[in-house]
């Protein structure tokens, strides 16, 4: 799933593998950015948060295995207690690491928490 201004729904307090293709979108077409080696960032903040660092996000995620490295593809784990965050929209970003090496946002996007929608006993 490229998810570069789209919404990905995440329902509150469940555990979700959410699978992201990342590329460059500063060619045309496209191209899968090499995974390999690298690690990626996933932070998800309330839409007023500006903050330049993680300080106040809601959901941080630290990725280093790769599913797919060489196609950018990873997945994104989360666990419930990550998502059980207040229902709403948040904005979210992907920034791509090696080493020191920032590779900056490959893609930013929105997150909606909404409420579970069945719960069973069974």
């Amino acid at each position: 799933m490229s998810l570069h201004n789209e919404i990905l729904e995440l329902q509150q307090n469940n555990p979700a593998f959410v699978e992201l293709t990342l590329e460059d979108i500063s060619v045309d077409p496209a191209v899968p950015i090499n995974l390999t080696g690298k690690t990626v960032f996933v932070s998800v903040k309330k839409r007023t948060d500006y903050k330049i660092d993680d300080t106040e996000a809601l959901i941080t995620s630290k990725i280093t295995v790769h599913t797919t490295p060489l196609s950018g593809i990873t997945t994104w784990t989360l666990t419930a207690a990550q998502t059980l965050i207040p229902l709403g929209h948040y904005k979210a970003d992907v920034r791509i690491y090696t080493g020191a090496t920032d590779y900056g946002n490959s893609f930013t996007f929105y997150v909606d928490i909404v409420p579970i929608v069945t719960t069973r006993l069974i």
